[in-house]
């Protein structure tokens, strides 16, 4: 078995059981009934054995009667069902069939993973491909290198963009692509906040807008180490026809190998792959409808 340097979702802060304490309270103008009722979804799907209304009600901090009464909408609008002979509850298949249905990015995802493939096949490293939706960066899709030392994300994660990505020490690649296709005052804002979760000084987010101009000026985001320790990546946008972000490829290892004129091959190797998933996007999906972000002008 291969030695995995995980980079992952589920850092040493998060608590045992998974839950995020701060989801308990919704933002000022967010529907806090509807809050409520998705925190008990992602409760329930993450759930590997029925679940009861007591039970639920502790690990969201709400009241037993908050829980029954979200419960039995759910279990009237088809997305949950309560077990014969029993007062637990599980989620049934509707979401799932929902989530099944096409779309865009099962598209994107046909036409991702070979290219995916095949860049890994040509640096040696491990490739991941993420999209951004708003605020978040989602893992859509990866090819691990077979090396037995090596670095990996996990495909269908996802986090804020303006958090330190996977219990890291800085801003990542993914980040600084991302952050170079949107509005400098929203860049800031997001900078701040991960400034201020890393206890840095205010010069810190100068330091980062620089980096983040950088992206703008090379088309590409290097990071060697600044991110997580011992670890180098190489990230470059994918674009749609018309400027916009519609993802992020990235190929990156261990700092001892993505080292001098490797690295510089990987970089290399890593921006013409994004050039051809910008080219195959734009002629293979001309319809595709997205969200994605555009470029600073």
């Amino acid at each position: 078995m291969g030695i995995r340097v995980p980079v992952s979702r589920k850092d040493r802060s998060e608590p045992a059981s998974g839950r995020d304490p701060r989801r308990t309270t919704a933002p000022a103008g967010v529907d806090k009934t509807l809050t409520k009722g998705l925190m008990l979804i992602e409760t329930l799907c993450r759930s590997k054995q029925s679940r009861g209304v007591s039970d639920l009600a502790s690990e969201l901090s709400l009241t037993k009667s908050n829980v029954h009464r979200l419960l039995q909408t759910l279990v009237a609008s088809g997305f949950v069902s309560r077990e014969a002979g029993s007062d637990r509850y599980v989620m049934t298949t509707k979401l799932w069939r929902l989530s099944r249905a096409p779309r865009f990015h099962d598209a994107l995802l046909a036409l991702v993973h070979p290219l995916l493939s095949e860049l890994v096949a040509e640096t040696g490293e491990t490739a991941t491909f993420v999209i951004v939706e708003g605020n978040t960066v989602v893992t859509l899709d990866q090819v691990e290198t077979p090396q037995t030392i090596r670095v990996y994300y996990t495909v269908g994660d996802s986090q804020p963009l303006d958090q330190v990505l996977r219990g890291g020490r800085g801003i990542s690649g993914i980040q600084q692509v991302a952050f170079a296709f949107q509005p400098d005052v929203d860049v800031r804002g997001a900078l701040d906040r991960i400034r201020q979760e890393l206890g840095r000084p205010p010069t810190y987010v100068d330091e980062q807008i620089a980096r983040v101009e950088a992206v703008r000026r090379d088309g590409y985001a290097l990071v060697k180490g600044e991110w997580m320790e011992g670890v180098n990546a190489i990230a470059a946008p994918v674009k749609g026809d018309a400027g916009d972000l519609v993802g992020i490829v990235i190929s990156f290892g261990p700092a001892h190998r993505l080292t001098g004129a490797a690295l510089d091959r990987i970089r290399k190797s890593t921006c013409q792959m994004a050039i051809r998933f910008t080219d195959k996007l734009v002629r293979d999906l001309p319809d595709r409808q997205t969200h994605a972000s555009r470029p600073k002008s």
